[in-house]
């Protein structure tokens, strides 16, 4: 019998794009009923009640909650899988009754270090307080908890006493089936270094600092693509692409296309997009935040830099510019790890399979009861 598993996604930054991946990645499970529930970020109907229009997390979290009660209607839930934590802070109820995977791209503290970026606002200490006790009272009511990454494990260890045996670390991934078979790229000869960017957010990303670079020292050795919301113009050796969705064709082309891809973010947990690069096969330039030395390994396959480091922003890319055998040895790493730890399909199995055991359990339990409680419990 399958288990009916709501997914409560919500819709704002990378995660559109992990839940695009997650849904196709978990399509060819028979054991599984995927009950899909994205949770959307704009402020709608909800723009006009006090804090609503301007917290996202009470507003995702309201939303979140009256989606899981509408699907729980509809037919009973045997599992949850609830991402991110910032939507599940009336959740509380519905993870007492139905048994939930709580999965994060970072914690509530996690996030405090990367404020200014996000321009988030941390409050006074009795504030914080207030904030990381409620967080940790709906913790307490997960089953499980999925992590994007070691960083954001032991911070829900460190800060909010989840046991570390509660706790997987799963690496956002992308679904491999959408890019080449690993193979040696033809080596670049007489063209210009390609650089791909892609960031809705185009200051917090890094876009700006990566166009001056360009402006100021590369051009004629590099040309650069940028996949970007932002209102930048085109000109000579820069091109942008706006409106281009997660997994499109033109993206997918663009991945292809490309020989370096370069984030140099200044705000980020662990990015979506440097999955896709790695799927790619292209060598990684990014900068040392959240968790993203778990995915770029310093000369391995790419670089890490710190934020705002102009100066080796250029030299990274003169040094690839200028030795396409080195794009190319830290292009195959990469794809290498992407594989081993970025693959979207090993990931959402990983996913898959604790929701069915966490389902299973529930049900042994229930059936153990009298028939009363379980009837109680099951209708709720």
């Amino acid at each position: 019998m399958k288990a009916r598993v709501g997914f409560v996604v919500e819709q704002a930054l990378g995660h559109v794009a992990y839940g695009m991946s997650l849904r196709r990645s978990l399509a060819a499970r028979d054991d599984i009923e995927c009950v899909w529930i994205g949770v959307p970020f704009a402020p709608g109907r909800l723009s006009n009640v006090p804090m609503m229009r301007s917290n996202w997390a009470l507003r995702g979290s309201l939303r979140a909650s009256r989606a899981i009660s509408a699907a729980h209607r509809e037919a009973p839930l045997d599992a949850l899988f609830i991402h991110t934590q910032t939507i599940s802070l009336f959740a509380g109820g519905h993870m007492e009754r139905i048994p939930t995977l709580l999965s994060l791209d970072a914690t509530p503290k996690n996030l405090d270090e990367l404020a200014g970026p996000y321009a988030h606002s941390v409050g006074n200490a009795r504030v914080e307080r207030l904030k990381r006790d409620a967080y940790k009272r709906v913790m307490r009511r997960a089953r499980h908890f999925t992590a994007w990454s070691q960083w954001a494990k032991d911070s829900l260890t460190n800060h909010y006493d989840v046991e570390a045996s509660k706790i997987t670390v799963v690496h956002p991934g992308t679904v491999l089936s959408d890019f080449p078979e690993p193979a040696p790229k033809p080596i670049r000869s007489g063209r210009p270094l390609r650089v791909l960017f892609v960031g809705g957010d185009f200051e917090r990303k890094g876009g700006d600092l990566l166009l001056d670079v360009f402006n100021t020292s590369l051009r004629g050795i590099c040309e650069l693509h940028l996949v970007t919301g932002a209102a930048i113009a085109s000109g000579e050796g820069v091109h942008v692409y706006a409106g281009l969705k997660p997994h499109s064709p033109e993206l997918l082309k663009l991945y292809r296309e490309c020989d370096v891809f370069v984030l140099p973010t200044r705000g980020d947990c662990l990015a979506v997009v440097l999955g896709e690069a790695m799927a790619s096969s292209l060598p990684i330039l990014t900068t040392n935040v959240g968790a993203h030395a778990e995915a770029v390994e310093d000369g391995v396959n790419g670089y890490i830099i710190a934020v705002d480091d102009a100066v080796a922003l250029r030299d990274r890319l003169q040094l690839l510019a200028a030795d396409p055998a080195l794009v190319a040895a830290l292009g195959a790493r990469s794809r290498a790890i992407g594989e081993d730890r970025f693959d979207m399909g090993k990931g959402a199995n990983i996913l898959g399979d604790i929701l069915v055991r966490i389902a299973q359990e529930s049900n042994e339990t229930l059936a153990g009861r009298p028939s009363e409680s379980v009837l109680t419990e099951r209708s709720a």
